[in-house]
């Protein structure tokens, strides 16, 4: 909680641990800054006016600092404009002081905190009505999540080919290591291309714990295709979808892999659940070694292929 009003603040916290959480306070910009990047926090709450600063610069400087950390922005100034300015500097709500009703505020929490599945199926699925009718625009969509042939992530280099644009390769840093999303969609599914945006997007919930407080999904690639899996089914599209993650190790000790349809090498044949989206899965854990550059080449059941060579900087 960054707030220079000490009344408010208090009693904004007051309300906060009541309702379980534990606050930690700031009465400055440097000073919230520097305990969000020293404590990770869930949630920061922030005034937009801080000893006659703007928060606006702050918002931006948290986001640059902890990309996936939920900011709400507060203030007493109800301009759009500034409402703007907020969300467009990174704020993901804006509550207006003074604070009448505090369930808003509890409200806007548990949004940043737990996505709206509901909501995201009723949104999906508009987006599917619309792409089924307009073939141009769901031809756009796909190939706008086609990969260029060589990506930095962090102290990754990944060289990247695949031989149909209905292929999606996504990359996650944790920590020194990386997350490696390898999937194929149906080409003669007229949903594949909304699912496509959906998987590119999927992460970003379990990303965002994991950078506040390091958890077991992302940890697991198998818990990890399980939960993907199961939004899959909460989409209601009885969507096909083979796709395996890999997790691989910056010391090039081995990788650990979860695998949901794709074929290629006898590790993923080990523990292969089948084609993801069409029944509940319990997807087995699996470690081998390897060693860097690790170079996979992997198909999918409906005929595409990827290749994929990564190499890890251990100098920097």
């Amino acid at each position: 909680m960054i707030e220079d009003d000490t009344v408010f603040r208090q009693l904004m916290v007051a309300y906060l641990e009541l309702w379980g959480a534990r606050v930690l306070e700031a009465d400055t910009a440097i000073e919230g800054l520097n305990q969000a990047i020293a404590y990770r926090p869930d949630v920061v709450i922030t005034d937009l006016l801080l000893e006659k600063e703007s928060g606006i610069p702050l918002i931006g400087q948290l986001k640059r600092q902890l990309p996936s950390l939920p900011i709400i922005a507060i203030s007493s100034q109800k301009k759009l404009s500034v409402v703007a300015q907020a969300l467009r500097a990174g704020a993901e709500d804006y509550l207006i002081k003074p604070i009448r009703h505090w369930r808003a505020v509890e409200a806007a929490i548990i949004g940043c905190l737990e996505p709206d599945l509901p909501l995201l199926c009723q949104e999906l699925n508009e987006h599917v009505s619309y792409f089924s009718q307009h073939d141009i625009a769901a031809s756009r969509l796909c190939q706008s999540w086609q990969q260029l042939p060589e990506r930095n992530v962090g102290k990754w280099l990944l060289s990247y080919r695949q031989s149909s644009p209905w292929l999606l390769t996504d990359y996650i840093e944790l920590e020194q290591d990386m997350l490696l999303l390898l999937a194929e969609f149906n080409p003669l599914d007229k949903n594949s291309p909304v699912l496509m945006t959906l998987l590119a997007l999927v992460l970003h919930e379990p990303l965002r714990q994991y950078q506040n407080s390091p958890c077991a999904l992302l940890n697991n690639p198998a818990k990890t295709l399980e939960y993907i899996n199961q939004l899959l089914l909460n989409a209601g599209l009885a969507c096909q979808v083979n796709l395996a993650l890999f997790r691989l190790q910056a010391k090039g000790c081995e990788v650990q892999l979860a695998n949901g349809g794709m074929q290629g090498n006898e590790w993923l044949r080990l523990c292969n659940v089948g084609t993801l989206g069409i029944k509940n899965v319990t997807a087995s854990p699996l470690s081998y070694p390897c060693g860097l550059p690790f170079a996979l080449r992997v198909q999918g059941g409906f005929g595409g292929e990827i290749q994929v060579t990564a190499r890890h900087n251990c100098a920097n």
